[in-house]
């Protein structure tokens, strides 16, 4: 069986608001997608490339935060 290397989505960081934009746009949307679509895209969030490694409680803080944007609507 051949190798398959894990593609990782990295961007420069002059790329980075428009990385935040799709972020927040795919927030405002998250209630409206179905959840297997949800549980996919947290699957990839946990796993994504950042500047920042070793976030403390990944999943829950990003949990809280659709969870939270949900709420103030």
């Amino acid at each position: 069986m051949p190798f398959v290397e894990e593609k990782k989505f990295r961007y420069p960081a002059e790329e980075e608001c428009l990385v935040r934009r799709l972020g927040s746009a795919l927030i405002v949307s998250w209630a409206a997608l179905p959840r297997e679509l949800q549980e996919k895209i947290l699957s990839e969030a946990k796993t994504a490339w950042d500047r920042e490694y070793n976030v403390p409680r990944l999943p829950e803080r990003l949990s809280t935060l659709l969870r939270r944007f949900g709420e103030e609507r």
